[in-house]
């Protein structure tokens, strides 16, 4: 492969694992009435499909790395997109069953392709992070956000119902499996010449910046899918339709996509992130304060707390490609802050599901999202330093 081709080839391929990362889960939310009318799961059971691949991310994203110096960045992206259709395929089955299984599948795979990219990116384009970074990031949320949008039409217009409206992701990871099997057998000798000529790097788990970075990652989750999981439901109860609340999560995914391309700008242009993470965290304490205490204003408050939220998302990668000192150091931070990061993401859904059952009202989840959110403030200027681990 020419010069002039690898870096194409490499940023098509970053977009489209971009693209599987976000879009297999956003599309579950808008759905969660119909699966629950279909199944008769409760609410805490349909909370833990939102968190399955959440914990997934936590329990896997820890041995990921090991997976990518195995395997190589190449295939072990290649086998991960091959397991995300394999989960999806599973999870579109009739019966229960099969929806949590494919679900937890395609969590395993989603947090390979999560640690893998940012070390991908500082491999390919060390010199362009942050752009890269904002742009993988608009993708992912750009379709996230689409894919919650079309998921109750979908539903409701194609046979098969809810179950065929989650397979309809297949259109984006089946692409991205072909273009990573073209670029694994292009460098199946990568791992073992990588390996021998790469010196040790410092142990990120025991770097107080690595656990801030983590930190980011893991209240930035816990927000994020809070909403993912719930806005809608929420949204309902006020008197939307589930179509309506639906497209209201991708006018979320929208406001995140502003928040997205605005951040990795300005990301770019300043010596470090500390104020810039400041603001960020700031923006998403406005937001879910507004829709606590000022509802009738919530579209507005919805496109605040989404411009903070994907602000946030982008800052959460930037930090792991920026704050490493090296491409196998990216890597091993990855694996730190999306696993305990998203184990603390985990949570949410579930935790906010068991407040509204036991309350009735969804203010109580409202004002944990605003504290965590005032937390994610005091981490994110730590990790903002112009340091690496």
């Amino acid at each position: 492969m020419s010069r002039a081709v690898t870096p194409a080839m490499a940023l098509l391929g970053i977009l489209l694992v971009a693209a599987t990362l976000r879009a297999p889960l956003t599309g579950v939310g808008p759905l969660l009435g119909h699966i629950r009318a279909s199944t008769g799961l409760d609410a805490g059971s349909a909370g833990l499909l939102n968190t399955l691949p959440l914990l997934a991310f936590g329990l896997f994203s820890v041995v990921a790395p090991a997976v990518g110096r195995q395997l190589g960045l190449e295939r072990a992206l290649f086998a991960a997109m091959v397991a995300l259709c394999v989960g999806i395929a599973v999870r579109s089955m009739p019966g229960i069953a099969p929806l949590f299984i494919g679900t937890a599948i395609g969590g395993i795979a989603i947090a390979v392709g999560n640690v893998m990219l940012p070390a991908l990116v500082k491999r390919e384009f060390p010199q362009r992070i942050g752009p890269l970074t904002g742009l993988y990031s608009v993708v992912m949320t750009l379709v996230s956000g689409t894919a919650a949008g079309v998921a109750v039409p979908l539903a409701d217009n194609l046979p098969g119902g809810w179950r065929t409206s989650l397979a309809c992701v297949l259109v984006i990871t089946i692409p991205a499996a072909l273009v990573w099997l073209a670029r694994s057998r292009n460098h199946a000798a990568a791992p073992a010449a990588a390996s021998a000529h790469t010196p040790k790097t410092a142990n990120v788990w025991r770097s107080w910046l690595a656990w801030q970075v983590t930190l980011f990652t893991g209240i930035q989750a816990f927000n994020f899918y809070i909403l993912v999981a719930w806005l809608p439901s929420m949204l309902h109860e006020t008197g939307m339709s589930p179509g309506q609340a639906g497209w209201m999560v991708s006018l979320m995914q929208l406001a995140a996509l502003l928040g997205n391309i605005a951040t990795s700008w300005v990301s770019g242009r300043v010596r470090d992130q500390k104020v810039l993470g400041l603001a960020i965290s700031l923006l998403c304490v406005a937001g879910f304060a507004g829709m606590a205490l000022l509802p009738a204003w919530t579209i507005v408050w919805i496109c605040v707390a989404g411009a903070g939220l994907g602000s946030s998302l982008m800052l959460s990668l930037a930090y792991i490609s920026l704050r490493a000192a090296s491409t196998q150091q990216a890597a091993s931070l990855s694996g730190m802050a999306q696993s305990l990061g998203y184990l603390i993401g985990a949570t949410g859904p579930v935790v906010c599901g068991v407040l509204r059952d036991w309350t009735g009202s969804w203010l109580p989840a409202l004002g944990l999202m605003v504290a965590m959110a005032g937390a994610q403030a005091w981490v994110a200027y730590g990790a903002g330093r112009a340091r690496t681990v």
